[in-house]
């Protein structure tokens, strides 16, 4: 039976490789806030928050990289661009309506899911112990993220958006 191997990536790898997509993760929720913002304040402001934890992560990445001595391996990004996805002249940047909105909910799942596996795979792969605690918050975080886009998601299909600040309490 082959083995399986995974590569072990060094610390500034790791740090390079979750800021660079922490970043982006940041930018996609400003411009999904930005987008919901006409139409349902109860999503922007989750976007918006979802947001604000993905800077308290670059920050909790910053801290680990000074620790080890990388501070240079992690830089501020904080310059927004557009995501691929409202790139196409077609598309509008505001939800316009409730396919739109659904579509973009479902664009936010996605991607959530996808960065889960990410952070997943970086904890996996890991092999410094000063980064397990930041990854392994990371992933925790990430997966929350995901049941609470999930669960809007649900909500803003069935129209029940009275149920939202009751989503939140439960996780």
């Amino acid at each position: 039976m082959d083995k399986i191997a995974f590569p072990n990536f060094l610390p500034y790898e790791q740090l390079d490789l979750a800021n660079s997509h922490e970043s982006i993760e940041l930018n996609r929720y400003r411009w999904l806030s930005l987008s919901f913002l006409t139409v349902d304040s109860s999503v922007s402001r989750l976007m918006s928050s979802i947001g604000l934890e993905c800077v308290h992560r670059l920050s909790k990445l910053h801290e680990a990289a000074l620790q080890l001595g990388l501070g240079d391996c992690v830089s501020d990004s904080s310059t927004w661009k557009l995501p691929s996805f409202y790139r196409n002249n077609s598309q509008h940047f505001f939800v316009i309506d409730k396919c739109m909105g659904q579509h973009l909910l479902e664009y936010a799942e996605e991607s959530a899911s996808e960065t889960c596996v990410f952070f997943n795979y970086l904890l996996e792969t890991n092999s410094t112990p000063e980064l397990h605690k930041t990854l392994w918050d990371c992933v925790k975080q990430k997966n929350n993220e995901l049941k609470i886009i999930k669960k809007y998601k649900e909500c803003w299909k069935s129209d029940s958006l009275a149920l939202n600040a009751t989503i939140l309490n439960k996780i």
